[in-house]
């Protein structure tokens, strides 16, 4: 008797607490409307480039503790299907049911608040600082809840741009999911857009077989994002609309097998110079002094030349105003010699959108792009595999009056003129 009568307690006050977390949660919500209300109000009546730098945007620690608060509570439980790797099956792990709890984020009206967290990750995690392992745990279970739960409800659109800048197979088939069960049309525009994002990166080119694959679907996906949407929809800060038309101007000029657009800089000798010089294997490196990844590869570029003979190395600086600072750094740092300036505007890193110094192109001899990102394994593996190739090959006759076989996405540029440079779309941010 005393047992039911406890159990009825403790129902009754669970109840109560879940029934007033709701309402917690909305208060939260609203309080950072109000800051950022505020924020854009500061923003737009300060009159110097000075006074808009000192107004800080709101970080959102506060708001995410008492976010949490409202959502974080256990309400039960549930049975899960645990499938080990390929690795733990080859140890005689087999398929297992594990008992996990159910959070009230899991519930349909915490959606608002899922949809925050994944926006705004950073925050997320100051909720648990220095505590890696919950912060990993509760990231995952926010995760899962989508899968399970938020996947079809109809705000979930607005957490698709931030999970487009996720290199994880799992958030790729979570965007699937919204993009194939969701009612919501800008939801099903936003999920497009944000697989159409990530198929650049060869770990989810994977997942679709090939990088050939990846490319259909990405044309495909951007097809729909744009004819799913409705009129003036959001992708994250940026209108979807701004987003496909960034997409398409990437997809036809800065992916793999892509032309990519003719550069035009000045040379620490003053004399301008045009790149990719045609017929020949070229890298294109954009970088900074002040960065040390891109300073070790410059300093060593002679090791380049001896690595992968022919190869045109062109090394781009940022713009600097102050040219002859510019140029005593590169001699105290004596690598002076072949490197290359952009122009005033930079508008060769606006072309190329370098969003990260260092940024590598590698452009063949046919002038196509073989690889385009941060230089790393995947540049070397492409070197390798270019330069293989050649050896191998007998040298052929490059006639310049043929026609290029031009591939879907990809844009001639002749040569000899700068009348088919790609434009840029949208202005780059003038810091790297």
């Amino acid at each position: 008797m005393k047992k039911t009568a406890l159990l009825a307690a403790f129902t009754l006050l669970s109840t109560a607490i879940a029934g007033a977390s709701e309402p917690a949660m909305r208060a939260a919500l609203t309080r950072w409307e109000q800051q950022m209300t505020e924020y854009h109000a500061a923003q737009k009546v300060a009159k110097t480039e000075e006074q808009r730098a000192a107004v800080r945007v709101p970080d959102g620690k506060d708001i995410a503790a008492e976010l949490w608060q409202s959502v974080c509570r256990k309400v039960g439980e549930r049975q899960e299907l645990v499938r080990p790797t390929a690795e733990e099956r080859m140890h005689g792990a087999t398929d297992e049911h594990k008992t996990v709890p159910v959070y009230e984020f899991d519930q349909p009206w915490a959606a608002p608040a899922v949809v925050w967290f994944l926006n705004h990750p950073q925050a997320f995690a100051e909720i648990f600082k220095n505590k890696q392992r919950r912060i990993s745990y509760y990231a995952n279970a926010l995760l899962e809840s989508v899968n399970r739960t938020h996947y079809s409800s109809p705000i979930i659109g607005n957490a698709c741009a931030k999970l487009s800048e996720s290199q994880s197979v799992r958030v790729y088939e979570l965007l699937q999911k919204i993009y194939t069960r969701n009612n919501d049309l800008t939801s099903r525009a936003n999920a497009a857009m944000a697989m159409c994002i990530m198929l650049s990166n060869p770990a989810i080119q994977g997942a679709e077989g090939s990088a050939g694959m990846a490319r259909s679907k990405q044309l495909y996906f951007l097809k729909q994002a744009v004819s799913a949407s409705p009129e003036n929809a959001m992708f994250g800060n940026r209108s979807l609309s701004e987003t496909a038309l960034e997409m398409a101007y990437i997809l036809r000029n800065l992916s793999v097998g892509s032309i990519p657009p003719q550069l035009h800089v000045t040379g620490t000798d003053a004399k301008p110079a045009t790149f990719p010089v045609p017929g020949k294997p070229n890298l294109l490196f954009f970088w900074s002094p002040a960065e040390q990844v891109g300073l070790n590869i410059v300093s060593r570029q002679h090791q380049l030349a001896e690595q992968f003979p022919g190869l045109i190395f062109c090394p781009i600086t940022v713009h600097n105003p102050n040219h002859k600072e510019w140029l005593a750094e590169l001699n105290r740092l004596n690598i002076v010699a072949n490197c290359y300036m952009d122009t005033p505007e930079n508008s060769n890193g606006r072309a190329y959108r370098v969003a990260q110094l260092p940024t590598a192109v590698l452009v063949g001899p046919d002038s196509r792009i073989l690889f385009i990102g941060y230089p790393g394994l995947p540049l070397q593996t492409a070197l390798n595999t270019l330069f293989a190739e050649q050896k191998s090959q007998t040298p052929k006759v490059i006639i310049r009056s043929e026609a290029p076989n031009i591939q879907p996405g990809s844009q001639p540029t002749d040569s000899t003129s700068g009348s088919n440079e790609a434009p840029a779309l949208r202005d780059m941010p003038d810091e790297f």
